[in-house]
């Protein structure tokens, strides 16, 4: 009876012991991040984004002057609150559309490619909001146009009009079911939305069009109000995306005459200042900008955007991009730039250095630092300094000098560098924990707009990717993140081992639960 008792304890030891060493020949993935601030940011709690559908930048920024099909000027929009908010922000003067109807203005936007439309929106990691998601951002939507089937899809929750009708108005509230990788809906914020939409009809009562017209834009953005109100209220601490796409404007362009159009943009003028206060007084950043613009033949005429006949000039495709946070410089940003420089931009408002999978845009560097992610293959360390290479040997109070260390972390395979200084040089060394090889130990880069750097195992394939610097008044940017084939390339091997291992944890679990359970029989 002695024997029997310490047999059963012998083989307990030894299943421990092989246990032990499988899980140390082979550790479970890593999916941590390290962040670390090089100099003091101040990232947005949020991020509000009012797209205006068919807003035409040459009828609201000072610097432009919009012209119909036959060489005549037309008159702009007088406002007050917009030239106001542009005094706070960043404001890109030349910010084009290069596809001028609304799917594929919003596809563009939310996947930074010129090229997109509801198709691509559905690919995996394709747009803003699959990023924002690995982020633990919320993405809710007020969408009165723009509501493609992708669009729905990316969305937790999304208050739509599901007739696009200002006589029809037909407001629903979709959710989707959440996945484990998203955060939960709160309760109170369906409750807001619902409540929303059952007030729609009465915006829009009115018998005088101009007043039926403001009525459909104003309830997106009151809504809006109320959904930041809320989250403010009862869920500071969960981050969000809050899309809205308000259609009034639009449909005076197609509608009503060019008079008509410029009243609408007048009156929505009036009703964003509280969704803009807002979003200051909560830490949000704050996004205005449009899906394609409006065109007109002749003065007193009806307008349009998509036609042959519009969709080349300036009325059409030039749309604002105005944007406010903490952290963005105000001015006017000069230079070309297109609306597939939308999502990267966002994302570098948000210190996000990644990308959706098919951007081919360039993120206009709005802040006066830079990020930098760098990316291992299995858990390891990382060292980051900064080269001697400045300008004038001047040095920003709070900076890090020539030559120094920046940071050197350990034991994680994503590690996150905030507040780097732009147009600097970096050095990155990386090792293992598991003493494997890398490609490369050492990796030097210029940092001219946010960046993601990857190294690979000894004897894999690289594929890397990157952009052409544009220069502009603030700056020029460039992006080195890595190209989604490299991504899925790069950790392979590791990922084998971990299924090997996993697998082998799991032989040994099953041999030890059957040996227990005849031991126990026995006994």
């Amino acid at each position: 009876m002695f024997q029997i008792v310490r047999k059963p304890r012998s083989f307990s030891v030894l299943f421990f012991l092989v246990m032990l060493s499988v899980f140390f020949i082979f550790p479970a993935p890593a999916s941590g991040l390290t962040e670390v601030e090089a100099n003091p940011v101040n990232t947005p709690q949020s991020a509000v984004v009012l797209i205006v559908d068919g807003l035409s930048a040459p009828f609201i920024y000072p610097e432009l002057t919009p012209h119909a099909l036959d060489g005549t000027p037309l008159e702009k929009a007088e406002l007050e609150n917009i030239p106001e908010i542009s005094k706070e922000s960043a404001r890109v003067l030349e910010f084009r559309a290069p596809q001028t109807f609304t799917e594929g203005g919003h596809s563009v936007l939310v996947t930074g490619n010129p090229g997109a439309d509801s198709e691509l929106v559905s690919f995996k990691d394709a747009t803003v909001f699959d990023i924002l998601h690995r982020e633990g951002y919320l993405c809710i939507a007020v969408m009165e146009r723009g509501d493609s089937w992708s669009i729905r899809a990316e969305q937790d929750v999304i208050l739509r009009d599901e007739n696009n009708s200002i006589n029809k108005i037909k407001i629903i509230l979709e959710q989707h079911e959440p996945s484990s990788d998203n955060p939960e809906t709160p309760e109170g914020l369906l409750q807001v939305m619902e409540e929303a939409a059952d007030k729609a009809p009465g915006y829009v009562t009115s018998k005088e069009t101009r007043e039926k017209y403001s009525g459909y834009n104003r309830w997106g953005v009151e809504t809006a109000c109320n959904i930041v109100k809320y989250m403010a209220r009862n869920k500071p601490e969960q981050k969000y995306l809050l899309t809205i796409n308000v259609g009034a404007v639009d449909s005076s362009g197609h509608h009503r005459d060019n008079y008509g159009y410029i009243d609408c943009i007048e009156c929505l003028d009036n009703d964003i200042s509280s969704l803009y206060e807002l979003c200051k007084k909560n830490d949000l950043a704050f996004v205005l900008t449009a899906d394609h613009g409006m065109g007109f033949s002749k003065d007193d005429s009806k307008g349009g955007h998509q036609s042959k006949k519009f969709t080349d000039t300036d009325e059409a495709q030039l749309v604002p991009l105005i944007v406010h946070t903490q952290d963005v410089e105000s001015g006017i940003i000069r230079g070309k730039h297109g609306q597939e420089d939308f999502a990267p931009t966002l994302l570098g408002v948000l210190d996000i250095p990644d990308r959706p999978r098919f951007a081919e845009g360039k993120q206009i560097l709005l802040t006066d630092h830079v990020n930098l992610k760098v990316e291992l293959p299995e858990k390891g360390s990382v060292e980051l300094r900064k080269n001697g290479n400045g300008k004038d040997g001047n040095v920003k109070e709070g900076n890090v000098k020539d030559g120094s260390i920046v940071a050197s972390l350990q034991h994680d395979d994503e590690f996150l560098f905030l507040g780097l200084e732009p147009e600097s040089t970096y050095t990155v060394s990386a090792t293992l924990d598991s003493g494997n090889s890398l490609e490369e130990q050492e990796k030097e880069l210029t940092l001219e707009t946010d960046s993601v750097l990857e190294f690979t195992e000894k004897g894999q394939k690289i594929e890397e990717s990157s952009e052409e610097s544009s220069e502009s008044d603030s700056g020029s940017g460039k992006n080195s993140t890595a190209g989604f084939s490299k991504k899925e390339s790069g950790k392979s091997n590791s990922s084998l081992t971990h299924l090997i291992g996993y697998l082998l944890i799991g032989l040994v679990n099953l041999v030890g639960i059957v040996i227990i359970a005849k031991i126990l029989k026995k006994s």
